[in-house]
């Protein structure tokens, strides 16, 4: 695991050279959830990375915005060398992606989007009240019962049983990141703005990845994201749910390479 500074931002990252280059975006919490992924495409280089903030006096840390983190993820592009990449990322990590898309579209040759954590669906107040509990449990000192209750939301209760046998560290790699995510990563999602509007300055070409048994929100937020897209092409991964890079990998790389053939990191880029 290497590092990269950049000011107060401490970035650790796996960098693995093998051929068009992929970055992949996630929460520091879940970024091992891309591991099965990983090894699925063969022939390709991916870059993954955890972001690490400093923490205040009180044991927080100071506020995260999508913004700064996708600047971010352009400055380890550079440090690594990669002029352009195909970008994805998965919940929080789909938002960076786009907001990294928006930003600097000559990094990017084309956007990847699994289930979104956007805002603005029809269950968005059921979405937050649904979150309330987990929150309570963190604030109260339980970071394994705020980990739990987070992740039986998004993944459902079955989640532990496919972490544990595809990915044996992953829960305790959340719960060590656990104080960053509820008090940097969650609120930067909470604040982070983005409509029609945003959606019409992205030029690259968008794939729009959901689990065919994901939960309803986020078939609303595929939905969403198709309304910004209207030419997104679209994936349904079988099998699997909002963790579907750890319950469908083989299938999920199967749709990304196609996509990915089509719209090579090396291909010219359209005028701005």
């Amino acid at each position: 695991m290497d590092s990269l500074w950049l000011g107060d931002v401490e970035l650790t990252y796996q960098l693995r050279e093998r051929g068009e280059r992929v970055v992949l975006v996630h929460a520091s919490a879940f970024v091992s959830w891309y591991d099965p992924l990983v090894e699925q495409l063969t022939g390709y280089s991916t870059l993954r990375y955890r972001r690490r903030l400093p923490e205040s006096g009180s044991g927080g840390y100071r506020p995260l915005t999508v913004a700064e983190d996708a600047g971010s993820c352009v400055r380890l592009m550079d440090h690594v060398g990669w002029d352009a990449a195909h970008v994805v990322g998965h919940s929080y990590g789909a938002l960076v992606a786009l907001q990294l898309a928006m930003e600097n579209p000559e990094r990017v040759a084309s956007v990847a989007l699994f289930e979104p954590a956007v805002r603005g669906i029809p269950s968005s107040e059921q979405v937050t009240a649904a979150l309330q509990p987990v929150i309570a449990a963190y604030r109260a000192g339980d970071k394994a019962a705020a980990v739990d209750g987070f992740l039986r939301h998004v993944c459902g209760d079955g989640y532990r049983v496919v972490l544990d046998r595809v990915i044996p560290h992953a829960f305790d790699e959340a719960l060590d990141e656990a104080d960053l995510f509820f008090h940097a990563e969650m609120p930067a999602v909470q604040q982070w703005s983005f409509g029609a509007g945003e959606a019409g300055r992205i030029t690259r070409p968008v794939l729009n990845v959901l689990g065919a048994e994901s939960a309803p929100r986020f078939v609303e937020g595929s939905d969403l994201v198709q309304s910004w897209f209207p030419r997104a092409e679209r994936l349904s991964v079988p099998e699997a749910g909002h963790l579907l890079m750890v319950q469908n990998p083989t299938a999920l790389a199967r749709g990304l390479k196609d996509f990915f053939s089509r719209h090579p990191v090396c291909a010219e880029s359209p005028e701005e």
